[in-house]
Formats: C-alpha cells, structure tokens, sequence
C-alpha cells in the first residue's frame, strides 16, 4: 500500500472511531502541538551545529592537496550558519560616525581573537553607537561596561587628561582590553578540556554571563538561537566587506519616535577607493583555503605600508598582482598552507647555524602564502616582526596575519634568487618577470623552468585584469 494509501486508511479508521466531537478536539490538540514540534525540530539543528562547531576549532590547517577545500571547510560553513567568524574585510561605511573607524581598527589589534568586525558589531548590540547612553548598573558610553570593569581596563586613549566612559575612544580601547582578557580565560578553558564550543562564541559568551558561568554549563548550552553570541554575530555581515546587509530599508519609528536599537538605514558596502576588495579577493582565489583570508591580508599590509603603495596607480595595482600572483603560484590558488611534499620537509634546518633548529629538524618545512622555508628565513622573519618563528614556525600555519605578514616580509625586504627584492623589482621597472628572478631565479628563469614561469605570467595577466590594470610590456613578463 502506498503512503498515501495509509494515511487515507488511517484517516477513515480514526473517523470511523471517535464521533465530531473527538474529532475537533484532537484537532485542536494537534494544532496546539506544532509550535512545540517546531521548537523541538529547531533545537535538534541548533544542537548539531554547536556540536559540529566544537569539533571544528579550525586553529591549523594542512590541506589534502586532493582537496580545493582543505579540512577545516566544514568548520567554516557551520561557523558562517552562526553568523560567521568576523574575519572578513572591514566594511568601514557600517559605522555610522566615521570618527570612530580609526580607533575600531587600532583597538582590535589588541589580541588575535578580536577584530574591527566582531568590536563593531558588539558595540551595535551595546549602544546602537550612542556615546552618550547610560544603561543600567552604572554603564556608560558606547560598549557600556560596567564601573567596575572600566576601572580595570580603562584609559586615556583618546589623551583628554582622563580616562571616561563617555570617550568614544576610551570606551573602545576599554572594550578591546576586556574581550581580550576574556578571549585568554576562554582559551585557557578550552586547553583544559572544561568546555566545548568555538573560542569565539565562548568569548562572547562570557562577555554575556561570565567566564565562571561558561565553566558551570561546559560550554555553548544547546538553545542559543537568541543568545547574546548569536545576537551579535547575527550582526556581522553589516560590517563586513561582501555582507549581506539585510536593514537597508529606514526602519519604522519606534513608539518613541526614534529608530529602534540596531535598526538604523544602512546603505550597500562601496569599495571605499581600496586597491582590493573582499569581493574581488574572493572572486579572485574562489578555491581559497579559508585559513587565507582577506583580513589577514590587509592586516599584514598595514605593517608594510609601502607595499602597493609606491609610484602611480597603476604601479601599485600591478605590485599588488604580481604579489597575489606569485602567492598564487606558491600555493596552488592560495589551497596549501604547509608544504604538501612531506617527504623534504627535514630538508630545511641549516644545523651550522648557531641557534640551530630549537623546534625540530623536520619544523622548517614550507608554509604561509610565500612558502616560507629554512631555520635561517624563520628566524629573520621572526626578528623581523617580533616574533619567536624560530621557536614556534605553527605561528605561520596557525595565525592568518601571520602568515601574510611573513609573506610580505619576503617581499619587500628579501632579494631571494635575484639581485633586487620583489618590491624594488616591479616598482622600479623591471616588470613582473623581475619579481620571478627575485623569489625563484635560480630555478625557473632563463630557461630553467619555462613551465612554471608560464604559470606565473598567466596568474599574473588574471589577476591584473581582475584589478582592471595592464600587465605592463611584454617583454618584462618572464625572466
């Protein structure tokens, strides 16, 4: 018998059954159950993806070269069902004073975990970006900390001659300290097996309950659909370059008359003049790793402010390609974050340097955007950037702005195979090509490789049109 068949049979039992008026209130009852089936069904999808998000801390990535993807990429899916990471590009125009853009940026800095998007959204949630609002319990100013915990972690950033909750600047710096200080009580959680949950949701949970509350419940607790973590990554995509910002449309007045909290017009994210976009950077690596990500990248960029920032525009966009390009080339579409040749990965610890290889002959392998290799690059890297890469090379697998920033450091400091760095090499004339001689010389140009240059200059002329440049003369193309 079909289904259909069944129920019809069943259907005609039951009436058969039960006179009109058992009938109408079995109705009745039934009807009176969906919500609660609808709850029910609701909390067993939120409880998978908490479960599958605690699975995923997504903190080191070392891809199957089979996959575009990497593992890792089912974490990121269910984190973007979450509301996302708050790693994506800062959409800047989020922010309804732009003021404000300068110290969100310089204040997220303040630990790994946090980032203009995630501070955004939070002060969102707290203030609706009012300076000016005083809430319950004595809390002040845009992030509404309490007195109590702006006394710990305020100060007088913004150089008034006291440290307010009223600063706009001071309330910031504030907030970053606190979800830093909370971000490293959470990871300590996590280290010792207390918890379960994603450090982020953790952390933004603790800013809601407590650090001591998040230990007594073990974690994420299953309902959290209209928790405070969920609230305010909910938000996140307004503040992100390539968001999807759903409150475009003015708002109605709220009975007072005012927009209500979280409900102002926003218009559609612009590219703000940028060289490159978060929507271009996608476009541009669609099979990306997400441990490579946009935010990483301009993080790093920050650090080294003449890179694709020297000569006309047109230089600048084709140094910026020929760097994406070359990256390209070295990770097969930014797909590999640690060399996938394993077998040489004890190739690479010079042990006639004096400080040796601290962290293990077979450490030093490839990794990051530019496949940074050798005891001896680590450790200038490291000095470099005031970081211990020597002791600790997982940084550049495990740390998206790290990894770019080694990149970059290579680039604009290191001459490689070539007589000149890649930076001084596209910007002073010498083309694209002379950015190969600079990084690979020795082993692709002048007829050493010609394959794997052509793969170079075709990654190059993708990504320069892609940033709507020339490549430059033909003739400067390959070395």
């Amino acid at each position: 018998m079909s289904k259909l068949g069944a129920a019809r049979a069943a259907h005609q039992a039951t009436t058969n059954r039960f006179g009109a008026t058992e009938i109408t209130w079995l109705i009745i009852s039934t009807v009176g159950m969906l919500p609660l089936a609808a709850m029910a069904a609701l909390a067993l999808v939120v409880l998978v993806i908490v479960i599958l998000l605690s699975g995923s801390q997504m903190t080191s990535y070392s891809p199957d070269p089979s996959s575009t993807l990497g593992p890792g990429a089912a974490g990121s899916v269910l984190t973007e069902l979450a509301g996302g990471d708050g790693r994506g590009g800062f959409q800047e125009s989020g922010v309804p004073d732009p003021d404000l853009v300068a110290p969100i940026r310089a204040a997220a800095r303040e630990c790994d975990l946090l980032t203009p998007v995630i501070l955004a959204a939070q002060i969102e949630y707290a203030s609706d970006f009012d300076a000016d609002k005083e809430g319950q319990q004595g809390r002040k100013g845009l992030s509404q900390l309490t007195p109590d915990v702006f006394e710990r972690y305020g100060e007088d950033d913004d150089d008034s001659g006291e440290a307010s909750a009223l600063d706009p600047e001071d309330s910031i710096h504030a907030h970053a300290r606190w979800f830093c200080h909370l971000a490293g009580e959470t990871q300590r959680l996590l280290d010792s097996e207390s918890v379960v949950g994603d450090h982020l949701t953790l952390t933004l949970l603790a800013w809601d309950q407590g650090v001591e509350a998040v230990k007594a419940q073990g974690g994420m607790p299953v309902i959290v659909l209209d928790s405070y973590p969920f609230r305010v990554r909910g938000l996140f995509a307004r503040y992100t370059i390539g968001g999807t910002d759903t409150s475009t449309a003015t708002p109605e007045p709220s009975p007072s008359g005012s927009p209500a909290a979280g409900s102002r017009k926003r218009t559609a994210p612009d590219d703000d003049g940028a060289l490159l976009t978060g929507s271009t950077f996608d476009a541009v690596f669609p099979g990306r790793n997400p441990f490579y990500t946009y935010a990483g990248l301009t993080d790093a960029m920050a650090a080294f402010p003449a890179f694709a920032a020297t000569g006309d525009e047109r230089t600048r966009r084709r140094e910026l390609a020929a760097f994406l390009a070359n990256v390209d080339h070295e990770t097969g579409g930014l797909v590999h974050v640690d060399e996938i040749d394993r077998a040489a990965w004890g190739t690479y610890c010079d042990g006639a340097q004096p400080y040796g290889c601290p962290a293990g002959r077979t450490a030093y392998h490839g990794r990051g955007p530019i496949q940074l290799s050798w005891n001896s690059n680590y450790k200038a890297a490291g000095d470099a950037l005031g970081l211990d890469l020597l002791g600790n090379p997982d940084l550049v697998s495990t740390d998206p702005s790290v990894a770019w920033r080694t990149a970059l450091w290579f680039w604009m400091t290191q001459r490689g195979a070539g007589t000149t760095t890649p930076h001084a090499a596209i910007t002073g004339g010498a083309g694209f090509g002379g950015t190969i001689r600079s990084i690979n010389g020795a082993l692709e140009c002048g007829g050493g490789n010609a394959g794997q240059v052509d793969k170079r200059v075709d990654a190059y002329r993708r990504i320069t049109a892609a940033l709507d440049v020339d490549p430059g003369d033909e003739g400067t193309l390959r070395c």
